[in-house]
């Protein structure tokens, strides 16, 4: 779909003039076709304000000089709950955008509307090898769900698009609530820091992702897009840092002489003994949070003493539940009965300790 491209002079008045001058002054950076733009979202830091967690971010335009885009007035949204389709949260490389006089979106088999896709979700396309058009990328508002997505927004210079990877949801989720199960229900959402979002002399414009403590260590996907003349997008998925995530023991015993029945023993004996460990989030002003819904990477638990306990990757669940827990499953080695005890007394215990190492490193991704 090809429109006519409005322009935006009054904006950029005072360049025009500059440039009647003989100034080198760029061009209304709303004239520019998005192959001229490049558009990124960057993270700063992280702080605690009145018992929420702020992630600070900036999004920078350039153009095909790198040289800053001025006066881009922005959309930000920002996907925290997921709909999952096919059981997904991300879908890659399945969707398609139409150029049609509506712009539409659709993925062949995907069942928007039984996947709980609604009016008013975001629909946020990522980039992904040879898939960087700005023309597409970023957050699109979903206006009607059926066999296709029909997008509230237009977009200039857009082609036809297939093999496209993208994320739908909203800025809530549920957090455990599996089965039955109680739930939490958590909230991300994007503030303007210069209450403009619009693009500065250098080409940044601030925006802070202000979320409850319990989703530390979670994953959001934030889309950006251009409000005024062409449109250009960009999006990123990003892991939410902040609070502290400390280190945490479990000691567990192992009887001794396990396995041995009533003959006598002459070798260890091994034993699977079931860990619970909770995990949990410490934010900066107090107020702990489990650590709910989040795969935990196997690589940050250890086990001692390494000789005679092991931790079994295989019958572990490393994804922590509504509590915060881990179930981790721990082989140990009992000590052996010399041949002339009574292998049925069992009153001797040796110990395993299990210790995470916490923090945000040990955990991942969600998607």
């Amino acid at each position: 779909m090809k429109n006519q491209i409005k322009r935006y002079g009054i904006l950029f008045l005072g360049a025009v003039l500059l440039m009647a001058c003989g100034s080198n002054s760029k061009p209304d950076a709303d004239d520019l076709a998005p192959g001229t733009a490049a558009f990124s979202i960057a993270y700063a830091s992280t702080s605690e304000v009145a018992g929420k967690i702020v992630g600070h971010y900036r999004v920078h335009a350039v153009d095909d000089q790198g040289e800053a885009l001025s006066g881009l007035k922005l959309k930000l949204s920002l996907i925290n709950g997921v709909k999952e389709i096919r059981e997904q949260k991300l879908q890659r490389g399945t969707g398609k955008i139409n150029s049609s006089t509506a712009i539409s979106f659709t993925d062949q088999g995907a069942g928007f509307a039984h996947a709980g896709v609604e009016v008013g979700d975001t629909l946020i396309v990522l980039p992904t090898k040879g898939k960087t058009d700005i023309s597409y990328l970023g957050d699109w508002t979903i206006s009607s769900v059926g066999e296709e997505l029909v997008l509230k927004e237009n977009s200039y210079h857009l082609e036809t698009t297939e093999n496209l990877t993208y994320i739908i949801g909203n800025e809530k989720r549920l957090l455990g609530g599996e089965n039955g199960d109680r739930g939490t229900v958590a909230v991300a959402h994007i503030e303007d820091v210069n209450n403009t979002f619009v693009t500065n002399e250098n080409g940044y414009t601030f925006f802070d992702v202000v979320f409850d403590p319990v989703l530390a260590a979670h994953t959001v996907t934030v889309g950006v897009h251009t409000v005024n003349g062409v449109r250009r997008g960009a999006a990123k998925v990003i892991g939410l840092r902040g609070a502290e995530f400390p280190s945490t023991e479990v000691t567990v015993s192992i009887p001794n002489r396990m396995g041995c029945g009533t003959t006598p023993c002459s070798s260890p004996s091994t034993v699977s003994v079931p860990v619970f460990m909770t995990l949990s989030i410490n934010p900066e002003n107090g107020g702990a949070e489990h650590l709910i819904d989040v795969d935990v990477s196997p690589a940050s638990f250890s086990v001692e003493p390494a000789a005679s306990c092991a931790l079994d990757y295989e019958k572990s669940n490393f994804h922590t539940d509504a509590t915060g827990s881990v179930h981790l499953i721990v082989n140990a080695t009992g000590k052996s009965a010399s041949s002339d005890e009574n292998t049925t007394d069992t009153s001797g215990t040796n110990t395993c300790t299990v210790t995470w190492s916490g923090g945000i490193d040990s955990t991942y991704l969600e998607y």
